[in-house]
């Protein structure tokens, strides 16, 4: 089996944000009490099985990382640094809020790269308002890009943001200078986890906000937009690191209820998680979940003359929706 060599830790479920469609269920992140056990994360990290070469890295999240304070998260760090002294770290923060001690942190423990979600739609406060959250993701997205900091721009690509059009996210671009854009397939997961379905690996069966075409279709209408071009934004329209290919041998997530699993997409579902390291091999679970995964694309992808550069898309989404467009970006009428 491969060396793990991605590490999502999860600092706490407890965030200061209300996305409906959100992986972590409302309950969980409504518990601010909620924090990760820093003698688990080291005895987890102690496992053969993790990858203590410059290939690691540490990415802290949430709910929201920033809740846990300053001092909690450095003490993660630590522990993460004396485990893996080789390892590079990173996080993922809402920039809802932004203290100075925490581009302080970006800057010097995260080497000035860190990643951040945004949607033009279905994100709110806690107190369910939409235009405050708009307000203060874009100031903070300037400030941290002003600062010197790379923030990768994880864009939920959900039915609101799509139907928004692209003017919007080219504002943003405009005024912040965030020069790095990824993109994320929305998924339900709040319907999931009303009625949660698993299929005969035990790998979740999940479904979208917006069709697979109304992905593409914004995403290539991005990418060709003038000012794009000739301001050199990256853009990055399929997930580079939850891809068929790479999927789950490498991946661990370390959860804040003492447990693990490996995509952190499925951290708070109970089938999937695991008292530790030993516990998750002893399943299984790495090998089922990459027969899920094949068997995904086997009927079709692999014989896809796009196969080497697209790898099947996102494990965790479907191959085709009946939109006419494959989670590659191709008709399926020539896939």
């Amino acid at each position: 089996m491969n060396q793990i060599n991605k590490l999502f830790i999860h600092t706490t479920w407890a965030c200061n944000m209300d996305c409906p469609r959100c992986y972590i269920p409302k309950d969980l992140r409504e518990d601010h009490t909620s924090r990760l056990n820093a003698d688990y994360l080291k005895q987890t990290l102690k496992h053969p099985s993790i990858d203590k070469s410059n290939q690691t890295v540490a990415i802290y999240m949430g709910g929201e990382p920033s809740i846990v304070g300053e001092k909690k998260l450095r003490e993660y760090m630590n522990v993460v640094t004396k485990a893996l002294p080789n390892a590079r770290h990173t996080m993922v923060t809402n920039l809802f809020y932004l203290p100075n001690w925490l581009v302080a942190l970006s800057l010097k423990e995260c080497a000035g790269q860190i990643e951040t979600t945004y949607a033009n739609g279905a994100k709110q406060t806690l107190s369910g308002h939409k235009s405050k959250y708009q307000e203060k993701f874009i100031k903070n997205l300037t400030t941290v890009t002003q600062a010197g900091i790379n923030c990768t721009v994880n864009l939920e690509l959900n039915i609101e943001t799509i139907q928004a059009g692209i003017q919007p996210i080219i504002s943003i671009m405009k005024e912040s200078g965030a020069k790095d854009w990824a993109f994320d397939y929305s998924v339900n997961f709040d319907a999931f986890n009303h009625n949660p379905i698993y299929d005969r690996f035990d790998y979740p069966v999940l479904t979208g906000s917006a069709t697979l075409k109304d992905y593409w279709d914004f995403v290539n209408s991005l990418k060709q937009d003038p000012w794009l071009v000739n301001n050199l934004v990256r853009i990055t329209p399929r997930s580079e690191g939850y891809n068929v290919l790479d999927n789950h041998y490498s991946f661990l997530t370390i959860n804040p209820d003492n447990t693990v699993t490996t995509n952190a997409l499925f951290s708070t579902m109970k089938q999937l998680q695991y008292a530790d390291v030993d516990a998750l091999k002893k399943s299984k679970a790495f090998e089922n979940y990459q027969r899920a995964v094949i068997n995904r694309i086997k009927p079709r992808c692999l014989g896809c003359h796009e196969f080497s550069d697209c790898r099947g898309f996102s494990a965790h989404i479907p191959i085709q929706d009946g939109s006419g467009i494959c989670a590659g970006g191709l008709d399926t009428q020539h896939v």
